[in-house]
């Protein structure tokens, strides 16, 4: 890819003249990033994965230190003689102006009576100037399923970044690195979150809140904060009021949802009363369980607005059928002659009838048998195509006592129906 912009020609030429890593950034990765096994054989008999060599411990145990150079390491049953690890890391420095982020794939081999082996190559390079402006240097990475799919024998050169560039390069960074002085000047100086380093870098170029929370050492907040972009902006002026409070949110996933919902419901997203709950959690659950049912009533309120428009339909389909009235003792069975009847019916016997918009069906009719103080038993669906019932449910769709009696009282009658559809 050739460069087109200023820009793009100083980090060509930037990225000609960086110098080989450190091996200081190369023991640093090996020690923090890498585990450090003791291979198990038995319950005494242990080989150390760094030096290689064998020595006995007794006891049931996690982790032992190695007798012979002295390294903590993590106890693994096994009777393999070889195993890998791979990790990513990033170094940051500074040359002719630029910011640039070096990304490494270390890879170390243990082998049972062998010293630890490991190689690093460096993948790609994000570079930045002090407007935000970004480039990618990298090698030619090959297609396929996994990410480290490149070419070894590339160069490093100016590419387009995708997002495997970005994914990779959200890495630990050594520890002793250097930045621009306008990154220095916003925060970015001591230890570094645990966050994406190109991402904090340009966000603290573009953005005061994230300079602000830098500032602060609120990692918490700027590494929610960083992912979520929006929550930030929707949640800004409600986070500076809390920390005047001396609030710190225990969870702030769970905080931010909380304030949208304060802010659904028309609460005062300013005040403390609101933002800075004793139990946050039981705070998050009562808002959003008013934010549920105000939804539930907007839905209800939509759908009745839409069986209004199907009002006239179903009186056209079902009329002939209102009246109709089937007994047999105490039992009683008529036909529901209104959409409100069907939202009566449903809330009454907590199914669905009227939620899945029963009376809509031209080829059913839905009744309702009750006893004769008014009682809800079942509610029933008749099938005009097929002449019989098809179900009958009572209260949250469960057969009672009546059901079989229901039904064959419903499909002994069924000629009244028909005699009813040919006199409409």
């Amino acid at each position: 890819m050739k460069p087109r912009t200023k820009f793009e020609k100083a980090v060509v030429s930037a990225n000609a003249r960086l110098k080989p890593i450190q091996p200081k950034a190369v023991e640093w990765a090996v020690t923090s990033l890498i585990p450090h096994y003791a291979f198990r054989t038995s319950q005494v008999h242990c080989t150390c994965g760094d030096c290689g060599t064998k020595f006995d411990k007794k006891g049931k145990y996690k982790y032992v230190r190695c007798p012979h150079c002295g390294r903590r390491l993590q106890v693994v049953d096994t009777l393999k003689r070889k195993q890998r690890e791979a990790t990513y890391f990033s170094t940051l420095e500074t040359i002719d102006g630029l910011q640039v982020q070096r990304v490494f794939l270390l890879q170390v081999v243990y082998h049972k009576g062998k010293a630890m082996h490991f190689e690093n190559w460096e993948v790609c390079r994000w570079w930045l100037n002090s407007n935000g402006k970004t480039a990618l240097t990298a090698r030619v990475r090959l297609s396929g399923y996994f990410v480290d799919s490149f070419s070894w024998y590339s160069d490093i050169e100016l590419r387009k970044s995708n997002y495997v560039h970005t994914h990779i390069a959200d890495t630990y960074v050594y520890p002793r690195y250097t930045v621009l002085p306008e990154l220095k000047r916003n925060g970015m100086a001591g230890k570094i979150p645990d966050v994406h380093p190109m991402k904090l870098m340009e966000r603290l170029l573009s953005d005061n809140r994230i300079e602000t929370l830098m500032k602060a050492k609120t990692h918490k907040a700027l590494a929610y904060f960083l992912s979520y972009p929006d929550k930030l902006d929707k949640c800004w002026a409600s986070y500076k009021v809390a920390t005047r409070q001396g609030y710190v949110p225990a969870d702030f996933s769970l905080w931010c949802d909380m304030v949208d919902c304060l802010d659904r419901c028309g609460r005062d997203i300013h005040s403390p009363k609101y933002i800075c709950p004793i139990n946050l959690k039981a705070e998050h659950d009562k808002w959003l369980a008013k934010v549920r049912n105000m939804e539930r009533r907007r839905q209800e309120k939509e759908r009745l607005e839409r069986t209004k428009a199907q009002e006239a339909e179903f009186y056209k389909n079902k009329s002939c059928y209102f009246g109709i009235v089937i007994q047999d003792g105490d039992i009683e069975v008529s036909v529901l002659n209104s959409i409100e009847a069907y939202k009566n019916e449903g809330d009454y016997m907590h199914h669905c009838v009227f939620q899945c918009e029963y009376y809509a069906k031209t080829d059913t009719l839905v009744l309702s048998a009750h006893d004769r103080e008014g009682n809800r038993i079942e509610t029933v669906e008749f099938s005009l195509t097929e002449g019989k019932v098809i179900q009958s449910r009572g209260i949250c769709n469960k057969n009672t006592e009546h059901h079989d009696r229901i039904v064959n009282l419903v499909n002994a009658h069924a000629h009244l129906f028909f005699e009813a559809q040919k006199t409409a």
